[in-house]
């Protein structure tokens, strides 16, 4: 994670978020107490680290981005089954340009 103005217990819980997506497990992992008010905390800290949260996806989307292209593109290339060939196409246009939402190709 880029260095930030976020306390350390924050960082880990936007990695932890990031890689879950599970706030209130991102929370627990950081080390916030597990009380009654967990969940509101954990909102709250969602909330308050968007922007972080945000460029943590993008950092994480940047690194794995390739390495899935090359197993869609052996899929769509080599599959067995035409649906699996087919099916990473979209996914495929997808990544490559970045542009967040999947094509519907029905």
């Amino acid at each position: 994670m880029a260095k930030t103005d976020l306390t350390n217990q924050r960082q880990v819980f936007v990695e932890e978020y990031v890689r879950s997506g599970d706030h209130l497990d991102a929370a627990k992992k950081a080390g916030y107490k597990d009380t009654h008010t967990l969940r509101n905390q954990a909102c709250k800290l969602r909330r308050e680290c968007a922007d972080q949260i945000t460029e943590e996806l993008h950092r994480n989307f940047a690194e794995i981005a390739p390495r899935a292209l090359n197993i869609l593109s052996d899929l769509a290339e080599n599959a067995e089954s035409e649906s699996v060939r087919l099916g990473a196409l979209p996914v495929i246009f997808w990544i490559e340009q970045g542009s967040g939402q999947l094509i519907d190709m029905k």
